[in-house]
């Protein structure tokens, strides 16, 4: 009747049942004291609550802004760690970091936003922000699917690791391509949440397609070395560099599908 939200509604049954309660067991005097109490406490709650309502629309915000910062943060781990050689121990750090992010931090944003929804059909202090709270579930379901694509390319780089064994040679431009598409998600969330100009973003994403020129290059030639050591009768090139060679291109072309995927729902969602 009052159209709260389910977890507001919920609460009513129980506030009830306790008042009920202690009536039940205390002297008649005392309950009808505590009774009393009661009543003007939910009467003075009630009316600061519709006088003054709680803004849900703050922690869907926050929320929100906290899981950009994760996928900035998961991805310029990655950066970093990529510009040097890296081993099966620090891929197993990011794609734990990728998880928690894509996990917990995109529920945690979701539900937030869920009930900043819900609330503002009858919070009149959140009415005014519609247009605010449909910006922010667009742009989570952006995050959301990047936040998938981040997990991705972790897990990718973890598992090239672990059939190596050994540590890996430095991949200079794909920590440089990570790192522009880290500031890209920063720059979108600071457009959307912060109000900042969208011509930040636009630049942070040609960056990324620049440094992503590099990369496709990267693995062609690396593509190119690994063809020739196949096909070439009078070499005899050792198994284990064989397989790294493989494995190094293919890991290239993999991280560069899922920028591209991420890319394009932040180019969708701008």
């Amino acid at each position: 009747m009052l159209r709260l939200p389910r977890s507001a509604a919920r609460q009513v049954p129980v506030s009830v049942l306790v008042v009920l309660t202690t009536v039940s067991v205390s002297d008649e005097s005392s309950s009808l004291h505590r009774a009393a109490d009661t009543v003007i406490g939910a009467v003075v709650g009630v009316t600061i609550s519709l006088l003054l309502p709680a803004s849900r629309l703050l922690d869907g915000r926050q929320t929100l802004n906290r899981l950009a910062t994760g996928l900035h943060d998961a991805l310029m781990a990655m950066s970093d760690g990529l510009r040097h050689d890296w081993s099966p121990d620090q891929t197993e750090e990011w794609r734990d970091r990728a998880r928690e992010v894509r996990s917990r931090m995109v529920g945690a944003a979701a539900e937030a936003i869920g009930n900043s929804r819900e609330s503002i059909r009858w919070n009149l202090r959140d009415r005014g922000h519609i247009d605010e709270l449909v910006r922010y579930e667009a742009v989570l379901t952006t995050f959301e699917r990047a936040a998938i694509g981040v997990s991705v390319i972790a897990r990718g780089i973890d598992d090239h690791a672990r059939l190596s064994g050994t540590a890996h040679a430095a991949m200079p431009s794909i920590g440089e391509l990570l790192e522009a598409l880290a500031v890209a998600v920063d720059r979108l969330a600071a457009t959307v949440i912060g109000g900042a100009a969208d011509t930040e973003f636009v630049t942070a994403l040609d960056e990324v397609r620049r440094r992503r020129q590099r990369c496709v290059e990267a693995a062609s030639r690396r593509a190119r070395e690994a063809l020739l050591a196949d096909v070439d009768q009078d070499a005899d090139p050792d198994e284990e560099q064989r397989r790294r060679l493989d494995g190094e291109w293919l890991n290239y072309a993999a991280i560069l599908v899922q920028v591209d995927r991420i890319v394009a729902d932040l180019d969708t969602d701008a």
